[in-house]
């Protein structure tokens, strides 16, 4: 019997999809399931949630699906870097920069972090001295810059995130391939969105400029991704500098996001707040943490883990059809596209109780097994060869800034701010998320 074609609309979505994607794909999971095909204006997308499905894709088969035609914008700002390329071009840019996100490193340099989480923290400290509210998604933003910069390119980045982040949200909105005029027009052809394009670009690229001829001048003594990237044969200044784009817009504004979406989360939970502050105060005391620490913080890390599932900082992950294939007895052509969800995922009924709710104990060890998920009932990060390569830096930066903010503070989110998803290229909130903080110890 020949593959069956898989279910969904009859008519072109890509207008939907543009206006509202989480709402588009939530919708599609639920009335066709985890595979579900669709147009996107001249596109054939599968839309793929099933767990099995996923493995599949990214695992089992993952050398059939390349980054493909949904990656082509993303040239605009990151060029040919880690995160566009496939094959033996992206096994040799990772194999560059993986030695220094291994887990030791990591936990070797977690005081680059508390660092900045200590400084940012003062200056809530004098906002909440004030009555003032403060603006956490700029704050958070910039915090995951400086800690990226230092830890990894031995730059601080914090005194440019004025600058900077305009240029990123820009660009997270700006790869995402859509059914806008401004992006189906030829790129030569000379419009406004063309300029602000242009502009942008010269920002990020002045920055990364800059931390290159820092390494170039011998003003960075540590050892770095640009000095190994500048030790690699035959690698042009373009190739480092599109390297460099790409680690510092993936590697800050995922973590940028999962903060912002973690406090937020905490600040609506009463429960989970009183909770994760007993765990704070019995481990630390009232101290600084370090990555020692995380070992007892085992509530902590369960908030994070749950805030990655409710909002995924990377909810999609577009993939590229090489040959034929079948995927859960569907046909999957040559030619076609893959959309893989987590947010999909993450918010199936069949695979969560309750999928909407913040629950962190979804994540406590005993309730996990029983429970017995597929393996990619749950991926935040990706999988399989390519899962994110920042991803334990991830999970130790969030656990610590949580841990030092929740330890000193109580945020709360300003009364009747709303606050919805802006599902780009990451899944940011929106509007900046506003806050009034309160020293540990007067909170009501």
């Amino acid at each position: 019997m020949a593959d069956k074609t898989a279910p969904g609309p009859d008519t072109g979505q890509l207008g939907r999809f543009d206006r509202d994607a989480i709402g588009f794909v939530s919708e599609m999971g639920r009335t066709y399931g985890g595979i579900v095909r669709v147009k996107l204006g001249p596109f054939v997308v599968h839309l793929i949630s099933d767990p099995d499905a996923v493995k599949h894709v990214l695992q089992d088969n993952a050398h059939n699906y390349t980054r493909g035609k949904f990656y082509r914008n993303f040239d605009l700002f990151f060029g040919r870097g880690m995160l566009t390329t496939d094959g033996a071009e992206w096994r040799e840019r990772r194999q560059l920069s993986q030695p220094f996100f291994h887990r030791p490193r990591l936990r070797e340099r977690a005081s680059v972090i508390t660092d900045c989480a200590e400084d940012l923290v003062a200056q809530w400290e004098l906002a909440a001295d004030r009555n003032e509210t403060v603006d956490i998604t700029d704050g958070l933003m910039t915090l995951a810059m400086g800690v990226f910069g230092r830890m990894f390119l031995g730059v601080d980045l914090r005194p440019r995130s004025a600058e900077l982040q305009p240029a990123v949200r820009f660009a997270m909105a700006a790869v995402l391939r859509s059914g806008s005029a401004a992006q189906l027009l030829p790129r030569w052809v000379p419009t406004g969105y063309r300029r602000t394009v242009r502009r942008h670009q010269r920002t990020l690229d002045a920055v990364m400029n800059d931390v290159v001829e820092r390494h170039v001048r011998g003003e960075v003594e540590e050892e770095t991704v640009v000095t190994a990237l500048l030790g690699a044969a035959d690698w042009s200044r373009e190739d480092v500098l599109a390297e460099l784009k790409t680690l510092f817009l993936a590697g800050h504004e995922t973590v940028g996001c999962t903060l912002v979406w973690t406090l937020l989360a905490i600040s609506r939970q009463p429960e989970v707040r009183r909770t994760l502050e007993a765990e704070l105060a019995r481990v630390l005391g009232g101290r600084t943490p370090t990555a020692q620490d995380l070992d007892e913080l085992v509530y902590l890390k369960q908030v994070v883990q749950e805030s990655l599932r409710l909002h995924p900082a990377v909810w999609s992950y577009p993939r590229d059809v090489v040959a034929d294939d079948t995927i859960g007895g569907y046909h999957i052509p040559a030619g076609s596209s893959i959309l893989l969800s987590s947010y999909m995922t993450h918010h199936d009924r069949e695979l969560w109780d309750n999928p909407e709710a913040m629950d962190p104990q979804r994540f406590c060890p005993a309730r996990a097994a029983e429970v017995n998920r597929p393996k990619y009932a749950y991926y935040p990060f990706g999988g399989g060869a390519r899962k994110c390569i920042g991803f334990e830096a991830a999970l130790l930066e969030v656990q610590l800034v949580v841990a030092t903010i929740v330890g000193r503070l109580r945020m709360d989110l300003v009364p009747g701010l709303p606050v919805a998803m802006w599902p780009k290229a990451s899944l940011r909130p929106t509007p900046n998320v506003l806050m009034t903080a309160t020293r540990a110890g007067t909170a009501p």
